[in-house]
Parts: C-alpha cells; sequence; structure tokens
C-alpha cells in the first residue's frame, strides 16, 4: 500500500502512520521494534507528522505516544489540495508567459511512399502566409505526382491565392512554364545549367521546410517545423535569386 506516498507521505511517514491506524496508540520503542528502525527515528518522524496536525502526542510516563485522527488527515489533504490548485491556477499562466522564449525541438516527420510525398507537397496549398519559396524542378514533381495531379495543384494554389517563389535549373520544361508566371500566380527564376543542377523540390513555407527526393521513383522525404531551420533556407533562397 502507497497511496498515502501519493499524498506526499515518505515511505517512512506512511509505515508508521498505517501502524498507529491499526495499533492505535504506541510508544516510539514499539514502533520501532514492530517496523526495525531506530527509536530516534521514529521520534523524528512521528514528530514531523504531528505538527502537520496528523498524529495526537501525549507525554505519559515521559514517553511519546502517538495516536491517530484520520479526520485530520482528511482535512488537512483537502486544504493541501486546494492551496496547491490555487497556487497552480495563479501559476500557470506566468510559467507559459517565460516559456515562449525557451528553444522548442525541431519537429521532424520522416515520409515514406508516393502518397505521403504527394500529400506532404499539397499541405503547401495550406500556408498561412499565402506565400511557398521552392528550389524545384517541375518536370520531377509531374513524373513522381502525374500531370493531372500537379495541374490541380497549380490551378487550386491560383484559386486560394497562394503565391510560388520558385528557383530551377534552365530545362526546357521550365523555361516553358516560366512563360505562364503571370497567370500561375508563381515568379519562377531559372539559372544555367552550367551551375548545379536543382531537382524534386525544397519547398519553404511558414516555419517548416519539406524537402523531397522524387528521382527514379525514390519516393522519400522530411518535413521540418523549426522556424530558424525555415528563416535560414529563406535567406538561402532569397540569396540565390540575387
Amino acid at each position: 500500500m502507497n497511496e498515502l506516498q501519493q499524498l506526499w507521505f515518505s515511505q517512512k511517514e506512511e509505515e508508521i502512520y498505517l501502524y498507529l491506524v491499526e495499533y492505535g496508540s504506541s510508544s516510539a520503542s514499539e514502533i520501532a521494534r514492530k517496523l526495525g528502525y531506530p527509536k530516534s527515528s521514529i521520534n523524528f518522524i512521528a514528530d514531523a507528522l504531528w505538527e502537520k496536525g496528523f498524529l495526537k502526542k501525549s507525554y505519559r510516563k515521559n514517553t511519546g505516544y502517538y495516536e491517530t485522527d484520520i479526520d485530520v488527515l482528511e482535512n488537512s489533504i483537502e486544504q493541501e489540495l486546494l492551496l496547491r490548485q490555487e497556487v497552480l491556477k495563479n501559476m500557470i499562466p506566468e510559467l507559459r508567459e517565460k516559456n515562449k522564449n525557451v528553444l522548442v525541438k525541431p519537429k521532424i516527420i520522416f515520409l515514406d511512399g508516393k502518397e505521403s510525398c504527394a500529400n506532404a507537397y499539397r499541405e503547401l496549398l495550406n500556408t498561412k502566409e499565402k506565400v511557398f519559396y521552392e528550389f524545384g524542378a517541375h518536370a520531377d514533381l509531374v513524373e513522381a505526382f502525374g500531370e493531372e495531379f500537379m495541374d490541380n495543384f497549380i490551378a487550386e494554389r491560383v484559386r486560394t491565392q497562394v503565391f510560388c517563389e520558385s528557383i530551377g535549373s534552365a530545362w526546357e520544361v521550365e523555361q516553358e512554364i516560366q512563360k505562364h508566371d503571370s497567370e500561375h500566380f508563381r515568379k519562377l527564376d531559372v539559372f544555367s545549367l552550367n551551375y548545379w543542377e536543382i531537382s524534386s523540390s525544397i519547398a519553404i513555407y511558414d516555419s517548416k521546410v519539406l524537402i523531397l527526393n522524387l528521382k527514379w521513383w525514390m519516393y522519400s522525404g522530411v518535413r521540418v517545423e523549426d522556424p530558424s531551420f525555415a528563416t535560414t533556407l529563406k535567406t538561402i533562397f532569397m540569396i540565390s535569386r540575387k
């Protein structure tokens, strides 16, 4: 039985209290013999319980005797619970306010398979900022998700006015869709293939970064939710554009 330990009793306090519940008034020597603790420890612990009002104390024959008072225990615990609830109620708002500036661990979700990657990409349409920034290859997205998927994605993006800031390699497909930037609610910049090739997609939106690998049917990716990481990638995007 350790219920009393859940009500802020120590193990020894609980043992002494339950002994007195069962056997009534006893001397410290009797309790020590029964529980196997030194008499000095029994005196110290029982006095602490007495000071809390959980025990009654007498001094007959110059020896301390203790007897339990269940009503006092019940009332004391109830009062303590009410006090702690009130303190907690007043303290939590202040703690939450102070906790706002504490660094939060990034939330990372790994993606595996075509469907999970497609669903994650579709979530770009739900950006609260109504804009996302993408290093991407339209051809890879079409090859992985299908032309109908991408056509519907663009149509929905235009309908909901989610702007796409994009950087891609100067593939034929990218140069062709660049001609439709205005009607597709997009700004696509391409750079020479003499530099590095951009494939699949790295999209930055709100405080999240979505990285997809869609080459050669290797449908995998990761979504990282972290304000600092997202801001850093967004800065790299802006520098790349210049």
